[in-house]
């Protein structure tokens, strides 16, 4: 979808300013900022090696915000950000490896393009569609996180430790971004 047919609130305000590529740039710089700051709300479970932070919250706000490709090269710029040693994962970690949590990683970019996507074409016009298309995205993330996962608990279901202590928080997480979201875009109109 292009920038002149996006639904999704970031960039209809983008378009609406005479220094639209300043903003454009200014939003892909802060975002990855957002989900570093957000990744540092950090629970450890002592029965996983997946903690539970605020990174998903922030996937699913941005790409109801940004749209599908803004959102999609957000979360790119900070996994890299991450790869290349800047300690913006949970903990402050930076660096990059083949770990039990790199399969959530994956699933955030692939949520934020699915989740962006379903903004561009009118997500959060309802409060309904909105948590709707944050819980595809959160199904994109325990998907790919699941897979990743296996490889590093094979002696246990990935489900039971990977997915489901971390339902109740992701349904919290979820409708906060799906009614913040709705909320912002019904005061734009």
């Amino acid at each position: 979808m292009n920038l002149k047919s996006s639904q999704a609130f970031m960039p209809a305000w983008a378009r609406k300013s005479p220094h639209r590529i300043r903003r454009e740039i200014l939003i892909l710089l802060v975002s990855p900022l957002v989900l570093s700051l957000l990744a540092q709300i950090s629970v450890s479970l002592p029965f996983t090696p997946v903690p539970i932070t605020g990174q998903t919250f922030g996937v699913e706000t941005l790409a109801l915000l940004l749209g599908g490709w803004r959102a999609f090269a957000s979360v790119t710029l900070y996994i890299l950000a991450g790869a290349a040693g800047l300690p913006v994962f949970a903990g402050f970690k930076g660096g990059m490896t083949w770990g039990p949590t790199s399969g959530y990683l994956i699933g955030m970019a692939v949520a934020s393009l699915v989740v962006g996507t379903l903004s561009d074409h009118g997500a959060t016009r309802s409060l309904k569609r909105a948590f709707f298309s944050c819980v595809i995205g959160s199904s994109c993330i325990f998907t790919c996180g699941m897979i990743g996962l296996h490889h590093f608990v094979p002696t246990k279901n990935p489900f039971l430790v990977g997915m489901l202590p971390f339902l109740p928080g992701d349904f919290i997480k979820n409708f906060l971004a799906a009614s913040l979201t709705v909320m912002l875009a019904r005061r734009s109109r």
